[in-house]
């Protein structure tokens, strides 16, 4: 088997179809559609810390709530939620 032309793999890097969902599945979608995703990359952009400590509080149980999103203090070896505590077992049933 020959190796794929660089042609070949050029055109699948400019790869831009979009292929929307069935409508009933998007109905029960956490993500409403393109504008609701874009809303979140908004929210992501404009301050990740804050993003990423409301998705954590809204959808995992702690044990022991966090107090600090992000540790920075070792850059760079981050810690994220570094002083909460949660059942991973749990959260996933």
């Amino acid at each position: 088997m020959s190796a794929p032309s660089s042609s070949a793999i050029e055109s699948t890097l400019v790869e831009n179809r979009v292929f929307f969902p069935n409508p009933e599945l998007a109905k029960s979608a956490r993500i409403s559609g393109m504008d609701a995703y874009q809303a979140l990359c908004a929210e992501a952009e404009k301050d990740f810390e804050g993003f990423w400590a409301r998705l954590a509080r809204e959808n995992l149980s702690w044990k022991k709530p966090f107090t600090q999103t992000l540790d920075e203090s070792n850059a760079p070896f981050y810690k994220w939620f570094a002083d909460g505590e949660l059942n991973a077992s749990y959260n996933c049933l």
